[in-house]
């Protein structure tokens, strides 16, 4: 199987509403990779590129969890608040 074959496969498991997401990611995507070519040395356009990338992958998640998402996670976390005295020994 080809790369574009194996990203053909990945885009086709996307839910449709995601769709104007990837696209938008692939146009700045591309557009970074366009300007990665024009740059002085590989390093400085990897690092531009690491540092000024905003990530999108949870944002279909932003706004979905109703109150009783909220209060069953508040109670499943409670005790990370909780500090052990016996580990800090």
């Amino acid at each position: 199987m080809t790369m574009k074959e194996l990203i053909q496969a990945e885009i086709d498991k996307i839910p449709e509403q995601e769709l104007n997401n990837l696209y938008q990611w692939i146009k700045e995507f591309s557009g970074k990779i366009n300007n990665m070519k024009h740059s002085k040395t590989l390093e400085t356009s990897d690092k531009h590129l690491s540092n000024s990338y905003p990530y999108h992958d949870l944002d279909y998640l932003a706004g979905t969890w109703t109150k009783e998402d909220e209060t069953q996670f508040l109670l499943n976390t409670r005790q990370f608040n909780e500090i052990d005295q016996k580990l800090w020994q």
